[in-house]
């Protein structure tokens, strides 16, 4: 266990709680400052994953899955700050939440092939959560596109929490691995 894979799975973890916490205020109607939140908490994603993603691993599956899902959350941080500061962009900030999301799906759910193939099964059912909650996001901005915001608004609560409750088991177990190993 390296210094790297802890440090970017606290950064990840923390990234998805201020994500989440951001998609539950604007659920109860608090929309000054969420795309805000959500930029901060997607860029700490980013580079959690990416700096989880420095570190060397035999699985060329958990690699890429950690590399497109940093990607995916520096396309969300980016799209949520686009949204953020500019009215012009509006259907193409969304699509590119979209795109990020998916991409933070895709990447969750190779680490996640990449656990069940290694039989390590916590850290599966953690990175399913979070490809699943991810999956959810992207839905839910869709919903968004489709100018029914109002019907998309719960499903990407429920993925952001969804996505914050696998980055934190995960980093549990990986913290709990690094001090034994110490």
């Amino acid at each position: 266990m390296e210094y790297n894979q802890v440090s970017g799975a606290w950064i990840v973890a923390i990234g998805t709680l201020i994500s989440a916490f951001g998609a539950t205020r604007e659920l109860v109607g608090l929309n000054d400052i969420n795309n805000r939140i959500a930029t901060i908490g997607e860029g700490m994603q980013a580079v959690g994953a990416m700096l989880i993603g420095t570190v060397a691993t035999e699985s060329s599956l958990e690699f890429a899955g950690n590399w497109i899902d940093g990607i995916g959350a520096g396309t969300s941080s980016f799209a949520t700050y686009l949204q953020d500061t500019s009215e012009e962009t509006g259907e193409g900030g969304i699509r590119l939440e979209v795109l990020g999301n998916l991409f933070q799906s895709m990447g969750a759910s190779l680490s996640a092939l990449s656990n069940y193939n290694e039989g390590e099964p916590i850290y599966f059912k953690a990175n399913v959560l979070q490809a699943l909650g991810a999956g959810l996001e992207a839905i839910g901005a869709l919903y968004e596109l489709n100018e029914k915001a109002v019907q998309g608004q719960p499903i990407t609560a429920i993925g952001a929490i969804l996505q914050a409750s696998g980055a934190n088991l995960n980093v549990v177990y990986i913290t709990k691995e690094f001090v034994g190993d110490y």
